[in-house]
């Protein structure tokens, strides 16, 4: 008893118990936007094939890109996109779960020849209208598969400060009834988007410009994911990291949103990988969520040491993803 109560006093001082040690903090979990191929639609063995390369990379989520159309950006009567039947969703969901990957459904808006964000329908209360019916379909397809989660929308600049999400969010949890979150563009859009409190996690893209020199290009990135973190804080949810890509290409840190179709350049995929090791490092530093990497195509040859694209596949970048 004495030896015990002289041990105690040596070790915490007045007999008092040590404080326990701060928890740490868990690292992201790492996954992929996946988009769909033509030549390996979702069904299809060339899919199963590419969704297992992903899993045994290290990805643990896999958030498959839902398309809903409209023509034009003032378009006011979006529909599901042709590649995105609830036959088509139902069957990669399945097929990420088959792969040992926690599937995430993750709508986006696609306007031929624009970024969804150019959306600025002549009758927002229609747009809202059709759009809803659009992803209430995607929602029950979620809800029959047990997605992880759901992401409604995905970059709508134009219309995130719409009246309409409230009621657009209350439709869909009727449905869903799991986590839901939005994507906005990029940290500036997201500390501005008003409606965080109806949705479960925050969302954001993460495609800033960036410097050549490492010291600067590593001190953006340290502040950036400053203010990932403290957009958490602010909200009290989680962040999710939704985007985060680099095109494997010379000249791609200046405007990392660039696609190969903006501009021709050559390969480099050292790049890549060097600056999105960088960045799961930073954001890992912080506390993040998740990180999704855009991004993962359902084709398994896709990607490769010539290809000039954002896909991790077959590159050095492909690393990022391991465990």
């Amino acid at each position: 008893m004495l030896a015990g109560m002289l041990l105690a006093l040596s070790a915490g001082g007045c007999g008092a118990a040590a404080p326990p040690a701060a928890a740490p903090t868990p690292a992201p979990w790492m996954g992929a936007n996946v988009k769909v191929s033509a030549q390996a639609p979702w069904g299809s063995d060339a899919a199963q094939r590419s969704l297992q390369q992903l899993a045994d990379a290290g990805a643990a989520r896999a958030l498959l890109v839902a398309f809903v159309w409209q023509a034009t950006p003032q378009s006011d009567a979006p529909v599901l996109g042709s590649d995105s039947s609830v036959q088509q969703v139902r069957a990669g969901l399945r097929q990420m779960r088959a792969a040992g990957l926690q599937p995430v459904l993750k709508v986006h808006l696609w306007i031929p020849g624009h970024w969804a964000g150019d959306a600025a329908p002549a009758d927002r209360v229609a747009w809202f209208g059709a759009y809803q019916r659009a992803l209430l379909q995607l929602a029950q397809v979620a809800a029959d598969e047990r997605a992880t989660a759901l992401i409604v929308g995905t970059e709508l600049r134009g219309l995130q400060d719409a009246p309409q999400w409230p009621a657009l969010v209350a439709a869909v949890r009727q449905v869903y009834r799991g986590p839901l979150g939005y994507v906005a563009d990029g940290l500036e859009q997201a500390e501005r988007f008003g409606y965080w409190d109806r949705f479960d996690f925050v969302g954001t893209s993460l495609y800033p410009a960036l410097s050549a020199a490492p010291a600067q290009r590593l001190a953006q990135m340290r502040a950036a994911a400053a203010r990932v973190q403290a957009l958490g804080t602010r909200s009290g949810r989680p962040v999710w990291v939704a985007e985060l890509g680099l095109r494997s290409a010379r000249g791609s840190l200046a405007a990392p949103w660039e696609s190969p179709e903006q501009r021709r350049a050559a390969v480099d995929t050292a790049l890549q990988a060097q600056v999105l090791q960088d960045w799961r490092r930073v954001l890992g530093e912080r506390r993040i969520a998740g990180i999704a990497l855009w991004c993962w195509y359902t084709d398994p040859d896709a990607g490769g040491a010539h290809d000039s694209d954002f896909t991790v596949q077959h590159k050095p970048a492909q690393a990022v993803l391991a465990r």
